[in-house]
């Protein structure tokens, strides 16, 4: 589903001042900071890369060259991964993603320099294989995996090719360095799927060691003959190895520059020890309670669609972190019995109500958890309407005192699936929760009908949602909700032992 239904999309979806301001800023000081440093290394290198480009400029090379490959390679990138983000469905790049990219390909050309220049050089090594051997270290497999695992698989191995041409250029190779580099980033995306933790990430690593030995041994019996062929099977191993260690320490590097958050920080953002969620058990426990049971009805949700079950649970469990500073204003809050909001008019309400969204994604700026947990918080509401205040506020909206559209959330809407399943799951574990006993039929209703007034409301325009993948969610929401909310036996009041087993 994509478009719009009304004409206020703009002003719904349109980033607050400060937020943008902070994002171009940051962007800003990367770009420049990056340009710089591959500038610089250039200019180190700029006359073995580029040995005819003096002539008249030759006092001032390799300064000028420097400058003037770093536009060109900046340029090629640009159009690349332009063209790509355009007219491939789920590369969809932004700014961010864009520039961290390009730094990547930078960096991997600079490494294949390195890997060249000075670990061919090492005298330990000297006698070992012959220079050109040494190709099959450069390590695109771990920058691939990093690819994947911070953005997707489309984008990795789109990462890939461009990567692997920069690379080829870099050691002045020809057909076997291409094809190798094709093949092992290739490898190592296709092994680093959903990566939750170090030991996945090591093992993609090992799994695709072998096939870069076999590409290696290939590729160089090929073009060059047999004589340097075991020892470029061993260096393809080699790669493969390490290319989770080295995708290890790049990632926690790369998400605090460019504010990514992996599956493996997300699983350490699920841990009930993060201190913003130790506030929330802590000051809001019937909205940590909530949280805790979203997060399941999410996780199911996404497994149904193969949406990432990992986020959906984390970013659930964060969702409402904005009602720490009042939480007696939120009914799961409310033990005395007493309503806070029958003593407040439906517009002071309404203020404290959508303030919750607002703050909590100031929290989860402030905690660090990633732009993909802080943009599910911020979507998670999308612009659904309070139907309770808006209900007290018919009188007032009849007399023109105040408008529907003041009770809507300001948005945005959903843009992710994993964003359309929390507000899906928020939503209906809520109103579940208000029934008294409510039968598997009455679950099945009430899930339906929440899910189609989402759809009907166009809170689901943006997303990538299909109908067949509502429908799935749906199911396995109300399969999950059936289990928590089902009638249980009565007790007898005296004894206090319990059964064996709870029907």
């Amino acid at each position: 589903m994509s478009g719009s239904k009304d004409g206020t999309r703009d002003n719904l979806l349109a980033p607050n001042g400060s937020r943008r301001t902070f994002r171009y800023a940051r962007l800003l000081v990367l770009t420049v900071g990056s340009s710089a440093i591959f500038a610089i290394l250039f200019y180190l290198w700029g006359r073995e890369l580029m040995p005819r480009s003096a002539g008249r400029w030759g006092e001032l090379f390799p300064f000028v060259g420097a400058v003037a490959l770093t536009l060109a390679v900046s340029l090629f990138l640009k159009e690349w991964f332009g063209f790509a983000g355009r007219e491939v469905r789920k590369v969809r790049l932004a700014a961010r993603d864009f520039l961290f990219l390009c730094s990547l390909a930078l960096l991997l050309f600079f490494c294949a320099k390195a890997v060249l220049e000075v670990v061919a050089e090492v005298p330990a090594l000297g006698g070992v294989a012959a220079p050109r051997v040494y190709a099959y270290l450069i390590p695109i497999p771990a920058f691939a995996i990093v690819a994947r695992v911070l953005i997707n698989s489309e984008t990795s191995i789109l990462f890939t090719v461009a990567a692997s041409v920069l690379s080829a250029a870099a050691v002045a190779g020809h057909w076997p360095e291409l094809l190798f580099l094709l093949l092992a980033g290739t490898a190592g995306a296709s092994r680093a799927g959903r990566i939750a933790d170090r030991y996945a990430m090591l093992l993609a690593g090992v799994q695709t060691a072998p096939v870069c030995a076999i590409a290696a041994m290939a590729l160089e019996y090929a073009f060059h003959g047999s004589g340097e062929v075991g020892s470029a099977a061993l260096l393809g191993a080699l790669n493969g190895l390490l290319a989770g260690p080295v995708a290890l320490a790049v990632l926690p590097v790369a998400e605090y520059a460019f504010g990514y958050a992996s599956d493996i920080r997300l699983m350490e953002l699920g841990s009930t020890s993060h201190p913003l969620l130790s506030r929330l058990m802590v000051f809001a426990p019937g909205t940590f309670h909530h949280s805790v049971v979203v997060g399941t009805l999410a996780e199911a949700g996404a497994h149904a669609i193969g949406a990432n079950p990992v986020l959906c649970r984390v970013a659930a469990l964060y969702h409402d972190v904005g009602k720490i500073g009042k939480p007696q204003y939120f009914s799961e809050n409310q033990t005395g019995g007493e309503n806070i909001h029958d003593q407040l008019t439906p517009g002071l309400s309404r203020t404290v109500i959508l303030s919750h969204v607002k703050e909590g994604v100031r929290m989860a700026r402030a905690a660090g958890l990633g732009d993909r947990v802080v943009e599910i918080l911020e979507q998670h509401h999308g612009t659904s309407l309070l139907y309770c205040f808006l209900d007290k506020a018919k009188p007032m909206i009849r007399d023109r005192k105040a408008s529907e559209e003041m009770f809507r959330y300001p948005g945005p809407r959903p843009r992710t699936r994993e964003a359309a399943i929390v507000m899906l799951a928020d939503a209906t574990e809520a109103t579940v929760r208000s029934l008294r006993n409510p039968s598997a039929r009455e679950v099945e209703e009430t899930v339906t009908g929440i899910v189609n007034r989402a759809y009907l409301d166009g809170q689901l325009d943006e997303c990538e949602m299909t109908l067949r993948d509502l429908h799935a969610v749906g199911g396995a929401i109300t399969h999950v909700l059936i289990a928590i909310a089902h009638r249980r036996v009565d007790y007898p009041a005296s004894g206090m032992g319990l059964p064996a087993e709870d029907p």
